[in-house]
């Protein structure tokens, strides 16, 4: 976690030192037209009509088409390391939240990921969206439209640029939207639904697409379920990143953090590192004072941010003496991966109580934790 925090603190203070220009175009993405006539970027609902309730998953069909043969390229992703893909900005008319602003204000986590590239024709490149990830809709009617970063020509004789490339900004149409407000009996049929798959999923797309459904959900219930469900975000829960961000964009903030801190002392769940560092960073989002400066100098960006991390540190240490009181109670695998959360998050000392009962634990981690643990680690282990 203070690597982590060493991390954002170089981007908050390069944040506040960038260009009025570029902070500028960031901050108001929606503003953009595109730069190119000839690429055609069309958005619509995909299998769906106008009217949502609030809280459905609202899914989006992207097409891009170019009527300039050979010119232009796109980017053919669908996922980021940073557990968002901001390939493309989504705008709402009247404007929405958007419900991971408490995650990315202060930096969430280094971004990049594997794809590949398709040249833009006359015949539709076709991509997927779920406008729920971006933002938030309460019952309205809403102006949908989407600004695309993904498209990219080869540069022109003489024309100077560092990445070998030249990046064009395409705006779709507009589409409208009614979101309604949601039928109690419905929100109940989702949880219900959503929770019974995730026990058994029939399949890893069947799983993303019931914690997604969960995530969105934003009710009081659903929030509790997250808690409870949430356990990390390596191997063994292919939908952990679903399942905490769902928690970090609920609207019931308090009813998150109570109902993490109630999961720590239960004896057959896992209290990982990415679960206490979840728990953290949510009681740190619900405290305003932490908010990052709208406005601030090198200098007064560095002290904030020194004062956040005390503070992160402060409620880190607390987390886990709750966590070390709960061990006890834990058995087999919960124990061990509780083990390795205290291992990762801890200081030295720490890390010297908890070695020797890692390693007698060692055969009730998972492969992807053992894994991870030689390759990154071993050194704890000698």
């Amino acid at each position: 976690m203070v690597a982590e925090g060493k991390m954002r603190l170089i981007a908050f203070v390069l944040l506040f030192v960038a260009s009025p220009a570029s902070t500028a175009a960031a901050n108001d993405p929606c503003s953009a037209a595109s730069s190119v006539s000839d690429v055609q970027f069309a958005l619509s609902l995909k299998d769906h009509g106008a009217i949502f309730q609030a809280g459905e998953i609202v899914p989006l069909a992207l097409s891009f088409t170019s009527t300039t043969k050979k010119r232009y390229w796109a980017d053919d992703r669908n996922y980021d390391r940073s557990g968002r893909l901001g390939i493309e900005a989504y705008c709402v008319d009247p404007a929405a939240a958007d419900p991971l602003v408490s995650y990315f204000k202060v930096g969430g986590s280094i971004g990049g990921g594997l794809g590949s590239m398709r040249e833009l024709s006359e015949t539709p490149f076709p991509a997927e969206a779920e406008l729920n990830e971006w933002r938030t809709l309460e019952p309205g009617h809403y102006r949908v439209y989407a600004i695309s970063y993904r498209v990219w020509r080869p540069p022109d004789a003489g024309e100077q640029t560092p990445y070998g490339r030249v990046s064009e900004v395409v705006r779709s149409n507009a589409i409208e939207i009614d979101v309604s407000q949601p039928d109690p009996a419905w929100q109940d049929q989702q949880l219900r639904s959503a929770v019974q798959t995730l026990a058994n999923p029939s399949s890893p797309e069947e799983a993303r697409h019931a914690a997604r459904r969960l995530r969105f959900l934003n009710t009081k219930d659903s929030t509790r379920e997250l808690a409870r469900l949430f356990e990390g975000l390596n191997q063994d829960q292919p939908t952990g990143w679903d399942l905490m961000f769902g928690l970090y964009g609920s609207p019931y903030r308090q009813i998150a953090i109570d109902a993490m801190h109630a999961e720590l002392a239960v004896p057959e769940r896992a209290d990982t590192n990415e679960f206490l560092s979840a728990l953290v960073h949510l009681r740190m989002a619900a405290d305003a004072s932490f908010d990052p400066p709208s406005t601030a100098g090198p200098e007064e960006a560095r002290a904030f941010w020194q004062r956040r991390q005390t503070r992160e540190r402060e409620l880190t240490q607390s987390e886990m003496q709750a966590v070390a009181a709960a061990l006890p109670r834990k058995t087999g695998r919960a124990r061990a991966l509780t083990l390795n959360g205290l291992l990762t998050g801890g200081d030295e000392s720490v890390m010297q109580t908890i070695r020797p009962a890692l390693i007698a634990a060692w055969a009730d981690l998972p492969l992807a934790t053992q894994q991870e643990l030689i390759q990154s680690r071993w050194s704890l282990f000698d």
